[in-house]
């Protein structure tokens, strides 16, 4: 996982830097609280943490982020529980980063993406197979993030295009191990519910 490190730590910094790394301007949320539950797998834990994220827009243009994390397992696996340090330890062990420039250009550009297309992206990768999804009532576009320099790690990323979401619906990161694909950490939205003011 060598150059994938940055932008698993990138994307755990996007939950709590706010809307600087955020997928959307909290200004795109509507009037009242927006929730969204995402299920953190890694390979070192039996059991997904769940993190609630809910953002409150309030009249006047203020705004409220919450998060709340919950996970289950042995000792060993809880032992550096929370959002941050599970994304941390799936990183652990890398002494090189991926730019976050590339993910950020396709933040950026999301509503112009199409399906079937592929992307070149700074840095020299790509963002290719790109198809529909719906992920927990939202529809999103989502790729494959390859990086030249590390053909042994694919990400697959979503971009959420129907309703605004804080972090991408969907990071799910693979290494090739024993000419097999192996997923070594999963974030997906797994609930998304709106209650208006």
């Amino acid at each position: 996982m060598k150059r994938i490190a940055g932008l698993v730590l990138g994307l755990t910094i996007c939950g709590l830097a706010g809307a600087v790394y955020a997928q959307v301007d909290l200004d795109a949320f509507p009037i009242g609280t927006t929730k969204m539950i995402y299920n953190i797998w890694t390979e070192d834990v039996s059991q997904p943490q769940a993190l609630e994220l809910t953002v409150t827009a309030h009249a006047g243009g203020t705004f409220t982020v919450r998060m709340v994390t919950e996970g289950t397992g042995t000792k060993d696996e809880l032992e550096a529980f929370g959002f941050i340090f599970g994304a941390t330890r799936v990183s652990s062990g890398s002494g090189d980063d991926i730019s976050y420039s590339s993910l950020q250009a396709l933040m950026d550009q999301r509503t112009r993406l199409q399906e079937g297309q592929e992307y070149l992206l700074p840095g020299g990768g790509s963002f290719m197979n790109i198809t529909g999804a719906t992920i927990a009532g939202v529809w999103c576009l989502q790729g494959v993030l390859v990086d030249p320099d590390n053909t042994d790690t694919r990400t697959t990323v979503a971009f959420a295009l129907s309703h605004p979401a804080y972090i991408s619906p969907l990071i799910r990161v693979e290494e090739l191990r024993s000419g097999q694909w192996t997923l070594v950490f999963s974030l997906e939205l797994v609930e998304y519910t709106v209650i208006g003011s």
